[in-house]
């Protein structure tokens, strides 16, 4: 920001950032700005631009255009639930959204936020996923947005895939978010009749170079094509016209 009457310029963030950190942890407030803005927001649940709206602009703004009413969403890594709840605002009645999450911590700040909004439409599912049920070794790295499955990890948490997900009855997806701090190749093949199916478009982090060309080797293998954010921040799509298509029972296997 300029300075008035001067050449001199002051980081917004050096004027603000006393008074973001002032703000009492355990109030809920509106987030500020944003396709999210409105919702109401617990502000100690994450980092301070989850309440500010400026987390991930590009791409959250990107997620929130392919959002319609109606629409079901699986949120995989939802985290305290800053895409969640923009999907549960988006989606309205008569849609569904399932967000998975295993972390403890970050389960009680995703509960908090959809009962801030009186959200009924969604379903939170705690466990990781990965490409098998059972349960899985789990670690934290001192954030909260940095637990991930690690076979260093002093935790064991409950696990299922996709795939599994589905087949107790539950809706397909339309549209996954996908980030999972290095188990995206997990996730994804463990998904593999799902993506199939219901072609879903998806919103994928990746998390290390050889997660990352797996990865896209594995959805370009299944007929997605991909637009790539960042080197690490990927839109996987079926061509146009054929997202939701049905496949027969051969495609599956």
């Amino acid at each position: 920001m300029r300075i008035p009457l001067t050449d001199w310029h002051i980081p917004l963030g050096r004027l603000i950032g006393p008074l973001v950190s002032a703000v009492p942890k355990r109030a809920v407030l509106p987030i500020v700005k944003g396709p999210a803005r409105g919702i109401r927001w617990l502000v100690g649940s994450g980092m301070h631009n989850f309440w500010l709206g400026t987390y991930e602009p590009e791409k959250y703004e990107l997620f929130y255009k392919e959002l319609a009413a109606g629409m079901v969403v699986y949120d995989i890594g939802a985290n305290t639930g800053i895409y969640t709840v923009l999907a549960c605002r988006s989606v309205g009645a008569d849609g569904r959204v399932f967000a998975f999450e295993p972390a403890t911590t970050n389960l009680s700040y995703l509960y908090e936020n959809i009962r801030a909004n009186r959200f009924v439409n969604c379903e939170v599912i705690p466990k990781a996923v990965s490409n098998s049920d059972g349960s899985v070794q789990f670690e934290f790295a001192g954030e909260s947005c940095l637990g991930r499955i690690s076979a260093d990890g002093l935790l064991r948490v409950a696990s299922t895939s996709l795939d599994s997900f589905v087949s107790g009855g539950k809706p397909l997806p339309q549209l996954l978010k996908i980030d999972v701090e290095g188990a995206e190749y997990d996730v994804l093949t463990g998904a593999t009749k799902v993506l199939l199916q219901a072609k879903p478009t998806i919103f994928l982090a990746t998390h290390g170079e050889k997660v990352h060309a797996n990865c896209c080797r594995m959805l370009e293998n299944l007929g997605y094509t991909l637009r790539f954010l960042a080197p690490d921040e990927l839109i996987a799509r079926f061509p146009r016209g054929l997202e939701g298509a049905k496949v027969s029972p051969l495609e599956a296997r």
